[in-house]
């Protein structure tokens, strides 16, 4: 039995930098560049209010339209209900109806 044979079948050849999982071998990588900026000079948030006001304003009555309509339907449709409901349960539309109570 030869266990290093089946571990290393599916390895990747030495052409690429990421061999496998937890290999430590390697090769310094050439021509990669990080930049970064001091987190005392981002200033993530010296504006973020003001930027809310007016690009979140821009954004939600872009989707106001979205969000009014269904729920005028939804309203429309409760209240229509409701006072449908109310009429039916109500002593008028027995009357109206010819229905007698015992």
């Amino acid at each position: 039995m030869r266990p290093s044979v089946a571990r290393q079948s599916e390895m990747p050849g030495p052409k690429v930098y990421s061999l496998w999982w937890g290999d430590r071998t390697i090769p310094k990588q050439k021509g990669v560049v990080e930049y970064t900026i001091s987190a005392y000079r981002a200033k993530a948030a010296p504006h973020m209010l003001r930027n809310y006001l007016f690009n979140g304003y821009r954004r939600l009555s872009g989707e106001l339209v979205f969000w009014l309509i269904p729920f005028g339907m939804g309203y429309g449709i409760y209240t229509w209900a409701k006072k449908t409901d109310a009429y039916h349960h109500s002593k008028a539309a027995h009357v109206a109806a010819g229905v007698e109570h015992d």
